[in-house]
């Protein structure tokens, strides 16, 4: 993908829009792999849709606050697909933890995580989504945000 370097034109395409979603209310989940199944609480879903700039590279942010019922940990991390479907089409950013945010123990805490997704194809349609999971226990998870920006 080219590089957007000084004195280039920029073309509609090389700068997309910003897309962020959010999400206040707190829910409960016990899965240890990666879902958007709650036990408890008020669930709505972190999703957006965006566009690939020409680079095909964009900044994935994301920030919840956690806790959990033990020592176990509460983790949520972002999951990519080809498409505008939320949670459909082939997976080009799998959800993993070191891609995401977590916290252990039974203190509340926001934390968040900036990563670079590469290898985009230019002007095509993608969809995010967070995704939590525990190790054990119960995890509580709020105030959950994800944003995507286009990287020259």
């Amino acid at each position: 993908m080219p590089d957007l370097l000084a004195g280039s034109t920029l073309l509609a395409l090389d700068t997309p829009a910003t897309v962020q979603a959010s999400a206040s209310a707190s829910y409960d989940a016990t899965s240890t792999t990666y879902t958007t199944t709650a036990t408890g609480g008020s669930y709505s879903e972190v999703a957006v849709v965006f566009t690939a700039p020409t680079t095909g590279r964009v900044e994935i942010s994301l920030a919840a606050r956690l806790i959990n019922s033990g020592s176990f940990g509460s983790l949520v991390t972002v999951e990519v697909r080809i498409g505008s479907t939320i949670g459909s089409g082939a997976v080009v950013d799998s959800a993993l933890d070191n891609t995401g945010t977590s916290r252990y123990g039974t203190t509340f805490a926001r934390s968040g995580i900036t990563h670079l997704l590469s290898g985009l194809t230019p002007g095509a349609s993608y969809n995010a989504r967070l995704l939590h999971r525990v190790t054990g226990g119960t995890g509580s998870f709020a105030m959950r945000e994800l944003i995507v920006k286009p990287v020259p």
